[in-house]
């Protein structure tokens, strides 16, 4: 992974942020970073994100994306996950969890609009990455037929398009490997905590067994769960 894929700079910044927190789950080291909401958003609004914006790289995405979308559908219907990870069309997962009933029906609301999209557990899942047009507008419109169901905005490289879309989420988090430089993982959590009302970095490495459960959206790394916990709630 190329951390100056995540470190252009916001379209405006939102001022000072809280100490970084530090825990440790099920062999995972995580580190959270969290930033006020924004001037002018309901404190309802701030009280539980919707929204969640994820960085990470190419090869990791797909699993953390799906797998933050499993997290934020515990509690609804189900919840919609786009992945921008330039290169290889996500990888099929070897199991799959049967589609529940709402998320197939998201699912097919999204390929309506004319994107393919494939429901496991409580997730639609749409690779933006290989559809015909531009990543952004078709995040536009996958987003759009989410509705009031939770969404996840999962982004392997930053551009402005994408920076948009990414600061109109509640929050995100950046998901980073345990070898990364310590100054330039600040640095990508920085500028990440410049985009939304709430941010949050994790170091992790998903092993074969847990990269197989997020894709087939059964069950997300402990990690993940307490770093987006922190965020959305």
């Amino acid at each position: 992974m190329v951390l100056r894929d995540f470190l252009i700079a916001p379209r405006e910044a939102d001022g000072a942020h809280e100490p970084a927190r530090a825990a440790s789950t099920g062999g995972f080291a995580l580190r959270a970073r969290f930033g006020p909401a924004r001037r002018g958003r309901p404190a309802a609004a701030a009280a539980r994100a919707r929204s969640l914006g994820v960085l990470a790289g190419a090869r990791d995405l797909p699993a953390i994306a799906i797998a933050a979308g499993v997290v934020v559908s515990r509690r609804e219907p189900a919840a919609l996950v786009c992945v921008h990870a330039p290169g290889d069309a996500l990888p099929a997962p070897a199991l799959r969890a049967p589609a529940r009933a709402a998320a197939a029906r998201l699912a097919a609301s999204v390929r309506a609009r004319g994107l393919a999209c494939d429901a496991r557990g409580r997730v639609a899942v749409v690779d933006l990455a290989h559809e015909h047009e531009d990543p952004a507008g078709a995040a536009a419109r996958a987003l759009a037929a989410a509705g009031a169901l939770p969404t996840v905005l999962g982004v392997a490289v930053r551009d402005p398009d994408l920076d948009v879309l990414l600061a109109a989420q509640d929050a995100v988090v950046v998901a980073l490997p345990s070898s990364a430089d310590p100054t330039l993982a600040e640095l990508a959590t920085s500028s990440a905590a410049r985009l939304a009302p709430r941010a949050a970095s994790i170091d992790l490495g998903l092993d074969p067994a847990s990269r197989a459960l997020a894709l087939a959206g059964v069950r997300a790394p402990a990690a993940v769960r307490v770093a987006i916990d922190g965020v959305v709630s």
